[in-house]
């Protein structure tokens, strides 16, 4: 088995996905099949690919399958023939009690390319250029002499790049004072006033951009505090309010509310999440 879908030669994908499971029971899927070459004019077959797998691995069943045997020793294994006993492959015993085949790698080595990227990545996505320059001036411990690559587009990059659409700015929603008013409640806050609130409601006058302000010490103290808002403005403005936007939170979406705001002709308009 397999995950490096390169190496496999006359690669066939698997018209349905097969699982196989490991030792710590965890499973992963056989996308394909195809054969591997372990060494020169040494050829593995029936080899499959594994998405996700980190190490190639070789089942001793399936090498006896294809007409060889595999004697293990203290020091190493042997793959040969069973017709004529020619030794096909060799392979060693590591300190860790695994038997690696020579011709095979001991290590999972990074290709040039990817370990330059790599050294990015640990640089916080620090352009090429700028890493060229600490290779320079050595002013990274055990840095390699990193290249500029051919193609230095990275996709976390351009993703990091990316922004929103402005809004379209409103121009003339409103024409006088009163007319339309913006509201919101804010708070918990982590100090209290000297009376115990920890809230406060903002009202904010489209036309003029002034805004007032008022305490609480409960969010459902909102409706009382529109009602002692709504009679200071007009009282000072002569004017009426014509209409009133606000979030959905349950202290605007009260039925006191409601019946209030129809009584006195208000008309109720509600801000859409995550957006101005």
């Amino acid at each position: 088995m397999t995950g490096d879908k390169e190496k496999l030669q006359s690669y066939s994908a698997l018209e349905k996905e097969k699982k196989v499971s490991f030792g710590n029971d965890t499973l992963a899927f056989i996308k394909g099949k195809g054969s591997v070459h372990l060494k020169e004019k040494v050829k593995a077959g029936n080899v499959m690919y594994v998405d996700g797998l980190k190490h190639n691995l070789l089942s001793v069943s399936e090498m006896c399958d294809q007409g060889t045997e595999v004697i293990f020793r203290s020091n190493g294994c042997i793959v040969r023939e069973l017709d004529t006993g020619k030794i096909v492959i060799r392979g060693i015993r590591t300190p860790n009690n695994l038997y690696i085949l020579k011709g095979g790698q001991k290590q999972c080595y990074l290709s040039k390319n990817d370990e330059h990227w790599l050294w990015r990545r640990r640089l916080g996505h620090l352009s090429f250029s700028q890493i060229r320059k600490a290779c320079k001036y050595q002013a990274v411990h055990d840095l390699l002499d990193i290249k500029i690559l051919d193609n230095t587009i990275c996709k976390s990059c351009q993703f990091g790049k990316q922004t929103r659409t402005n809004f379209p700015e409103k121009e003339g929603s409103t024409s006088r004072p009163l007319e339309l008013n913006h509201t919101d409640v804010c708070g918990p806050s982590r100090k209290r006033s000297p009376r115990g609130e920890e809230y406060f409601i903002l009202f904010i006058d489209d036309f003029s951009r002034m805004c007032w302000i008022g305490l609480m010490k409960d969010k459902d103290e909102a409706f009382e505090k529109f009602k002692s808002f709504k009679a200071l403005v007009e009282n000072e403005s002569n004017r009426k309010i014509k209409c009133l936007m606000s979030n959905r939170g349950g202290e605007f979406t009260s039925n006191e509310f409601f019946d209030f705001c129809e009584e006195h002709g208000i008309i109720r308009e509600f801000s859409i999440a995550r957006t101005p």
